[in-house]
């Protein structure tokens, strides 16, 4: 391997520090830029620093796991470590080659579907984000392994180049059981579970899907699943049933693609195929929009409640009252409520939060250029940020809010602008102890209570 360059990657991005399989040697400490690419687009710039390869002896560059794992998943392959091995888990689409299993010993092992196909050492670094130690593996066994299912790869010391031979569409029944699967693993927040021909749907075992019959189909979905209990009006007390009519769009896709559906993807409109690539990346973006968090190297990245928003519609577009003490509403137009709607909810979507102890470091992005002049206002307890009318209530910062499990956590949105009558969300949390129960939101101004202590 004389004059062979060997890549290596990491579980989250960081300083090295050692690594000892045979002899132990130190890493460079220097952080260089680095590109990764697939099919020629640019997909995630981490950095890198290089160490010696104790198994050949070179000199070896290394950059995070977290990030070789993203574009997997980009590739259709979902990923887990446990310390000591990668399980990969790829799609029949594909093809892997699972023949030949490796018999070699080493620090760490790549599994594929079950079967063992490269071994490897490792790294230990400190991510300099986070000061914590991570895993770091060499991308050369790494480019060995993605040989396997159809890609090659070149390095060339700045830009780790990936290709895809062919990229296979996703049939309807394999998206549709994807989807199907992932109901079925949710319990929270689900009315019912209905069958995919109780919504009306036959999805074709060879046909393409595309984005827009993903959408539609989820909306259907919902329509059976999905509903609220009307709070207050001429339906109070009667179940209704969700229904796009009270969402940030009426177009299933437009809907879906405000709610994240199709984020890291190359799904553009409606007519878009969903290549085997994409399948997994959309499915996890279903899970994180069913269960209104997911958690990524131990932050929590919220999402707005999958909960049907009648009573902010009905109380928004209803006409406003004709006398004084009558009945009515605020007499937005259903395109502005729509407007404002999906404004409020790419906002809530950026919202990570991280637990420290006695405290919740929450960050809210900065929505003082936002389309719906929004707002934050954060509670829990006594303590409180923002507010309709304070000062400093567009986010752009992390706060530091008390965890002492005296109160549950609220974070509010409102828009500033007097034709929404400084409506918004209110997702609420139940804080039991320690946990401040950020896995699972409740939409209070919706009328769902989380429970009382």
């Amino acid at each position: 391997m004389k004059g062979k360059t060997v890549v290596a990657v990491a579980l989250v991005g960081g300083v090295a520090t050692m690594f000892s399989t045979h002899v132990n040697v130190y890493a460079a400490t220097t952080m260089l830029s680095t590109h990764i690419e697939l099919n020629g687009a640019d997909v995630i710039n981490p950095v890198h620093t290089t160490a010696v390869d104790p198994s050949t002896h070179q000199e070896t560059s290394f950059l995070p796991i977290y990030y070789a794992m993203e574009v997997l998943n980009k590739l259709g392959v979902t990923s887990n470590w446990n310390g000591t091995t990668w399980s990969m888990s790829v799609p029949s689409g594909l093809n892997p080659d699972l023949f030949n299993p490796t018999t070699a010993t080493n620090q760490m092992y790549f599994v594929m579907n079950g079967v063992r196909v490269e071994a490897a050492p490792k790294l230990v670094a400190v991510d300099p984000s986070s000061k914590q130690s991570t895993t770091f593996v060499p991308i050369y066994y790494l480019e060995n392994a993605l040989k396997r299912i159809g890609v090659s790869s070149t390095w060339n010391g700045t830009t780790w180049d990936l290709t895809q031979a062919s990229v296979a569409p996703v049939t309807q029944s394999d998206m549709a059981t994807a989807m199907w699967n992932t109901f079925a693993s949710i319990s929270w927040d689900i009315n019912s579970h209905p069958s995919m021909s109780e919504v009306g749907i036959t999805p074709s075992s060879t046909a393409p899907v595309t984005g827009g019959q993903v959408a539609t189909w989820l909306s259907k979905w919902a329509s059976k699943a999905k509903g609220m209990t009307a709070p207050n009006g001429p339906q109070k007390g009667q179940w209704i049933p969700y229904n796009l009519t009270y969402e940030a769009s009426i177009d299933p896709f437009t809907w879906a693609q405000v709610n994240g559906l199709f984020n890291g993807t190359n799904i553009s409109g409606a007519s878009s195929v969903v290549s085997t690539s994409e399948l997994s990346t959309i499915i996890n973006n279903l899970q994180w929009w069913l269960t209104g968090d997911r958690v990524i190297n131990g932050v929590n990245h919220l999402h707005v409640p999958f909960y049907s928003d009648y009573g902010m519609w009905l109380t928004e577009t209803s006409p406003k009252p004709t006398t004084s003490g009558a009945s009515g509403g605020n007499g937005v137009s259903e395109s502005n409520y729509q407007s404002y709607l999906a404004d409020e909810t790419l906002y809530y979507d950026q919202i990570t939060a991280q637990v420290s102890g006695t405290t919740i470091l929450l960050t809210l992005p900065n929505t003082s250029y936002s389309a719906s002049n929004m707002a934050w206002d954060v509670v829990d307890g006594y303590w409180e940020y923002g507010g309709w009318q304070a000062k400093d209530n567009r986010g752009g910062k992390t706060l530091s809010v008390p965890n002492n499990g005296t109160a549950g956590l609220n974070i509010d949105t409102a828009s500033l602008n007097p034709d929404m009558y400084l409506e918004g969300f209110q997702i609420a949390f139940n804080n039991t102890g320690t946990d401040p129960g950020l896995t699972q939101a409740y939409d209070w101004g919706e009328g769902q209570n989380p429970p009382a202590k």
